[in-house]
């Protein structure tokens, strides 16, 4: 992340654009001649001038072009930098006087450039007066993420000082998505302070909500993952363990992979271990996949490695496709083989079918199978053309039946007569049937009227087998979808 240097250039400009607030004009008249005549002509940041309540803040000595410079210096940088020198100014500007603030803020022409603005406001004034920037917030910002944003702020700064009377706020001023994420972030704040005593009151809340166990697991984990985790562990609802022990491994392992699987790895046999298992294969095999394989290498086998080798297998052939098929080859276990086969082939269609393809039909069929159908549907929802041009030029045959299947899935829901085409192209009479009453059936979801006339002109026409299928789905209640 870009850091907000002090004495840098935009620092510095945004600064003394803030202080124009008590002095405007200290930079204009520091500039160069050559610079005052160029921000004369620059765009203002403002939407249009100050409205007669707003004039108190901008009549100062010194001209008005202090805005026009904001705008000039900020023009440049790159959203992150420009996000956080915002934030900046902002919160220098709320030190002051966070009412003068709030005024500025509203003279904002982009919505992002506002918010971050607030961000930095309601950083400080909620760790100076919490309660009044939530009535602020909640009185005055209309339902979306600028109000969410800055009741979570503040709700997260007085979390860390006063949570009970953070929470009893909460309780008493907001309802729905709006509270329950003002208490995630309440939590969040809390947990940063004193974490064990912000878990204990948790846990005694009986309140099991997994969004904040999760925060507290994260959180906790940040600063201490091996307390965290005893923590998650020794929880006695499950919900709230489960929850709790994933987030922590996610944490730890964002950090430091291989302590987290070395601690975890006794506890993958229980209730969670897939949940452990995949999380931490997940993040490992992003930064070292060989170094997650072997860990896996070692692992009993249970379901929890079965799926591990599965999220690796696809988060490796998302990166290097070779190793990841030379992976493959060393599995000395048939199912986890097979696995990783199925992912690797799943992955690899969507990137380059043919190849995938190629690579698949030599290996043997039990090992290949499901990952042919995966490579298919891949194929399907990346290039649904592509795959039916491939289709048509190859005659109807077993080997092109999961082909077909996979792409009239994916055209059933915008082109259903396409979808029974390839149905009624199947090699075999059984498959054919079943596929063409299910897409039947989806049709009169989709379009009752058109499939019925639809079944009366072409009946007659169909295979025996087919019109009974057809007639038996004719009737039949629809579910609502």
């Amino acid at each position: 992340m870009s850091q907000f240097r002090n004495g840098s250039l935009l620092a510095n400009a945004l600064l003394v654009a803030v202080g124009a607030i008590a002095g405007a004009g200290m930079m204009y008249l520091l500039m160069p001649h050559e610079g005052r005549e160029r921000l004369a002509s620059s765009t203002s940041l403002l939407d249009k001038p100050a409205s007669p309540r707003q004039a108190p803040l901008l009549e100062k000595p010194g001209p008005a072009p202090t805005l026009q410079a904001l705008t000039e210096f900020l023009r440049a940088k790159d959203p992150e930098e420009r996000s956080v020198a915002l934030r900046e100014a902002g919160a220098e500007m709320a030190r002051r006087d966070h009412a003068a603030a709030l005024l500025f803020a509203e003279q904002f022409r982009s919505d992002q450039d506002k918010l971050d603005f607030m961000r930095g406001i309601f950083g400080v004034w909620g760790g100076t007066d919490p309660r009044g920037a939530l009535d602020h917030a909640n009185t005055n910002f209309t339902a979306g993420l600028l109000r969410s944003e800055t009741i979570g702020i503040a709700v997260n700064k007085w979390g860390a000082r006063d949570p009970r009377g953070a929470w009893l706020w909460v309780e008493q001023h907001l309802t729905g998505p709006l509270k329950d994420q003002a208490l995630t972030d309440l939590v969040i704040g809390w947990t940063r302070q004193s974490p064990s005593v912000a878990a204990k009151w948790l846990e005694g809340t009986r309140y099991y909500s997994q969004p904040l166990f999760a925060a507290v697991g994260s959180t906790w984990a940040e600063q201490d993952p091996l307390a965290a985790a005893r923590w998650a562990s020794g929880l006695n609802h499950p919900d709230a363990r489960r929850t709790a022990q994933t987030v922590v491994a996610q944490t730890w392992a964002e950090n430091s992979p291989r302590q987290a699987a070395e601690h975890f790895t006794p506890q993958l046999a229980g209730d969670n271990g897939v949940n452990i298992a995949t999380v931490i294969a997940d993040i490992w095999g992003t930064t070292d996949p060989a170094a997650a394989a072997a860990w896996l290498q070692q692992l009993p086998d249970s379901a929890a490695r079965l799926e591990a080798a599965a999220t690796l297998a696809t988060v490796w052939a998302a990166s290097d496709i070779q190793a990841a098929v030379a992976w493959s080859r060393s599995l000395s276990n048939p199912q986890v083989r097979r696995q990783v086969i199925t992912q690797i082939g799943t992955t690899w269609g969507a990137i380059e079918p043919d190849s995938a393809l190629n690579w698949l039909n030599s290996l043997p069929t039990a090992d290949a199978s499901a990952g042919i159908v995966g490579a298919y549907n891949s194929w399907a929802a990346t290039d649904a053309v592509g795959l039916g041009e491939w289709i048509a030029a190859n005659p109807p045959s077993p080997a092109m039946d999961a082909a077909r299947l996979s792409l009239a899935d994916v055209l059933s829901d915008q082109d259903i007569g396409s979808a029974m085409q390839l149905a009624f192209g199947l090699s075999s009479s059984a498959m054919r049937d079943d596929a063409v009453s299910r897409y039947f059936h989806h049709w009169r979801k989709i379009d009752e009227d058109s499939a019925q006339e639809w079944l009366a002109k072409a009946l007659p026409g169909l295979p025996g087998s087919t019109q009974q299928r057809l007639k038996r789905e004719q009737n039949r209640p629809i579910v609502a979808r």
